[in-house]
């Protein structure tokens, strides 16, 4: 079967307003929990992880009280995207925030000035073997990886490097996240 058309299937939920989170949930445990819980704390919020991208829907299910932000790699997160979003909907005070991956956040900030990063962002599509990389994500990781080895931001997916968490570099990876205030309580 072949579809020559184009449909929005999760109608209009685009975030309109600025979203001023009290607790921030990620899907992950390992630098991408990391840097938002550091983040979280400089801004006295509470961050907490899912533990896997299949575990958000019961986070929210069994946590409710407080404006929620969460934050999932969009380039895997499509098995569970329709009952989060249905949850959501009857949650005024949620969002969701799926940038391709946390990897991609980081290149997409600019800390590590380089032009073909820039270059690849522009056209992932134009880079990513699928032979080689069996998804977006693992893509973006590698070229995160091997694009800041040897220099001072030097990138671990499991132990986020302290580079990543300084002022500067936290602002700039921030900064990429449209319509999402982190410093609100501040």
């Amino acid at each position: 079967q072949s579809y020559h058309e184009f449909y929005r299937i999760y109608g209009e939920n685009v975030l309109k307003n600025v979203v001023e989170p009290e607790i921030v949930i990620t899907e992950d445990s390992n630098s991408g929990y990391q840097f938002f819980r550091d983040a979280c704390e400089a801004y006295h919020l509470k961050c907490d992880s899912a533990n896997g991208k299949s575990n958000i829907f019961h986070y929210l299910n069994e946590n409710k009280d407080g404006n929620m932000l969460i934050v999932a790699d969009g380039s895997a997160f499509g098995p569970e995207i329709d009952r989060v979003l249905r949850l959501l909907e009857i949650r005024d005070h949620s969002a969701l925030y799926l940038p391709e991956s946390f990897e991609w956040l980081v290149l997409s900030s600019g800390v590590l000035k380089d032009k073909e990063i820039t270059r690849m962002l522009q056209s992932p599509f134009d880079y990513i073997e699928s032979e080689k990389y069996f998804s977006w994500e693992r893509f973006f990781t590698a070229l995160l990886i091997e694009k800041s080895k040897e220099t001072y931001l030097s990138y671990s997916k499991r132990i986020l490097n302290k580079a990543y968490l300084t002022e500067n570099v936290r602002k700039a990876i921030l900064d990429q996240m449209d319509r999402i205030k982190l410093d609100w309580k501040s």
